[in-house]
This record gives structure tokens, sequence and C-alpha cells, in this order.
């Protein structure tokens, strides 16, 4: 039988939540940290599921983990990306890593040098669906690609304190539809053209956003057709 993991999450909101719970239900993992900004919730999300908590993710990382999942709001991540290369752990990120290239590159540089394993939380490449597609289309069995459509939907907002950090719509949403459409495709994508207005939450567009969107993406395989 392979070893039992001993896991440290960083972040139990929304997302954070969901992960604790699906983490705690694996046979592999032998137990749970929780570290939060929310000291207050972190210890009610620890107490509901019989998991354990640290102060902060340094404290977490010395209470002795074997991996660290990453699901706090989106400034966050460099950091604690940063934080698991120096400290020699595998780690789970949520998207998107960075807002910015630069940190991007540098957290990238950082985790080569450390050599650590880094997953980041695109789930739909697991997707029975979207794995059969991906399968489909490289085995050449759906012929030439001309379109292709992706969509999601939020069934409300998220919080106006979320989204203010979360970079907008096309980086915290729509990201993992321009995963899925590379994935898929097994191309890359060599041009956009995106539009979008606040339609159903107005004071989105206060925090510069939109909550409906469209892009319209060009592929290298369109180009080279």
């Amino acid at each position: 039988m392979a070893a039992r993991l001993a896991l440290g999450l960083v972040g139990v909101g929304r997302i954070g939540a969901f992960h604790a719970q699906t983490l705690l239900a694996l046979e592999d993992v032998s137990s749970l940290t929780i570290a939060d900004t929310n000291p207050a919730r972190g210890r009610r999300v620890a107490s509901e599921l019989g998991a354990a908590t640290a102060e902060t993710p340094e404290a977490l990382i010395d209470a002795g983990v074997d991996a660290l999942v990453i699901a706090t709001a989106t400034p966050a991540h460099a950091t604690l990306l940063r934080l698991a290369a120096q400290s020699g752990l595998p780690a789970f990120c949520e998207k998107p890593v960075a807002l910015e290239l630069a940190t991007m590159d540098r957290v990238r540089e950082e985790v080569a040098r450390a050599g650590i394993l880094v997953q980041v939380g695109f789930q739909r490449r697991f997707d029975a669906g979207y794995r059969a597609a991906h399968e489909a289309v490289a085995a050449g069995g759906v012929g030439r690609i001309l379109v292709m459509r992706a969509a999601t939907h939020d069934p409300v907002p998220p919080p106006a304190k979320y989204i203010a950090a979360s970079g907008g719509i096309f980086c915290d949403l729509h990201i993992h539809d321009f995963d899925a459409v590379r994935f898929v495709s097994g191309e890359e994508i060599t041009q956009v053209y995106a539009d979008g207005v606040a339609l159903d939450a107005p004071w989105v567009e206060e925090l510069e956003d939109v909550d409906v969107s469209a892009a319209v993406l060009h592929l290298s395989l369109a180009a080279a057709s």
C-alpha cells in the first residue's frame, strides 16, 4: 500500500472548504492541517471536518506536511508557491498562479530550481468528457476543426471583495475555457479579441470588471490551414 500523505491546505474560502472535504475523503490522505487569513474561519472549518489548524502557512509547514494545497485568493498564490519551493514541497495551486507575466516567470524559475512538482487547478483536463475529446482530436477522429465553442456560467456573481482581487472575469473564470480549448485542440492561441459588459450585476463595473463576456480565439491550427 502506498504511503499516506499529511497535507497542508492554505485558504478555506469557497473553493478551499470544498477542497478540504475532498482531501479528507481520500484514502491516501492521513491528515489535513489548515491555515487561513481568517483564523476563526479556519478553526470552524477544521472543527467541522476533524482537521488540525496552524496560525500561518509557515507554521503549517513547520508542523510537518508532505505537500501543500494553495486555495487562497489569487494575490497570495505566487508567494505561497515560492514558500513551497523553498520548503521542497510539491504543491497544488488554484488558478491563476499570478496576474503578471514577470511574477509568473519568477515563480517558474524558483519552482524549477527547487525541482518540486506543481499542479495548477485546471480540473477539466481530468474530466472524462474533456479527455475523450482531447484523445479524439489527437487521433484525427473528428477531422479538421473549423470552430470550437466553450462556455462557462456562474450561478451568482462572486462577492465584490473576491472580484476586486481576482484579476477580472477573463483571468479568473474564462481561464478555464482558454485552457480547455488548448487542451482539447492541442494547439496554442495566437490571437484574441474579447469584449464584455456588466449587465446582471451593474456594481461589477465599479470594479473595472464585467459579468457577461465573449472572446474569439484564433488557434495556431487556423493560421496553418
